[in-house]
């Protein structure tokens, strides 16, 4: 899978500001971008899971498939 660019993950143009940066200090704005997001999602779906131990055990298929766990 090809690495968005910094302009994709933001979703436009970027700022006057982040474009007076270089290349290669762009490119580490998009890659800690794209890790604090997958970090973000980590413990997003490690949260929903930790709820689901409150939900008696024969519904939790169901709400795992309600919510999209």
């Amino acid at each position: 899978m090809a690495e968005r660019t910094l302009a994709d993950q933001l979703g436009g143009t970027l700022p006057e500001g982040i474009e007076a940066l270089e290349e290669h200090e762009r490119q580490d704005l998009a890659d800690a971008l794209r890790d604090a997001r997958r970090r973000q999602a980590k413990a997003l779906a490690e949260a929903g899971e930790e709820g689901l131990k409150y939900v008696p055990a024969l519904l939790r298929g169901a709400v795992r498939k309600a919510v999209g766990l």
